[in-house]
């Protein structure tokens, strides 16, 4: 890998410098370390971070197609089939799923593609341990969104207790 210089505080250069003294290792060893542990520390705001840069830019990609869609229904949102809801909402869902504490969601099933279709289920990444998960919310909010049953198949806790069918779900999951 190519090597490129990085520019730091004076005070941390000097930090760096008396840890790598003391440690008998070379600065860069100490810095290299020094991110990796802040990494490790913030990975969670991190991934999050990430998610939701991605599902900006997916986002603005898809506005222009739910806005075709949605003048052809006459501005009738529910007058379309659920495919194209999702096409209409797809940003104002994922937001309503990150202010819950869902994040990656991605679709299951075949039923949402038909004409008829009354159920919507997701696969949605969440973090146990954190209080901001609020699925009954997210439920709610979803079926009032979409005007269908939603049904949400959490990453997390099939990893845990049902890891077979999370693979299986993995496998046919499309992104939102």
């Amino acid at each position: 890998m190519p090597e490129r210089t990085v520019k730091i505080h004076t005070e941390t250069d000097r930090m760096a410098a008396d840890l790598a003294h003391v440690l008998r290792r070379t600065k860069k060893d100490v810095v290299r370390d020094a991110v990796r542990t802040f990494i490790d520390l913030h990975e969670h705001d991190i991934r999050r971070g990430a998610a939701a840069s991605a599902e900006r830019a997916a986002a603005a990609s898809g506005s222009t197609e739910g806005a075709r869609l949605l003048a052809a229904a006459g501005g009738d949102l529910m007058s379309l089939p659920l495919r194209d809801r999702l096409t209409v909402v797809r940003s104002d869902l994922l937001a309503l799923l990150a202010r819950h504490g869902g994040r990656s969601p991605r679709i299951i099933g075949d039923r949402w593609r038909d004409d008829d279709a009354d159920l919507l289920e997701l696969l949605v990444e969440t973090d146990l341990t954190a209080d901001d998960w609020h699925v009954l919310d997210a439920i709610h909010d979803a079926q009032r969104l979409l005007g269908v049953t939603v049904q949400f198949h959490d990453v997390t806790a099939l990893g845990l207790v049902a890891p077979d069918r999370l693979e299986r779900l993995e496998r046919e999951a499309v992104p939102l």
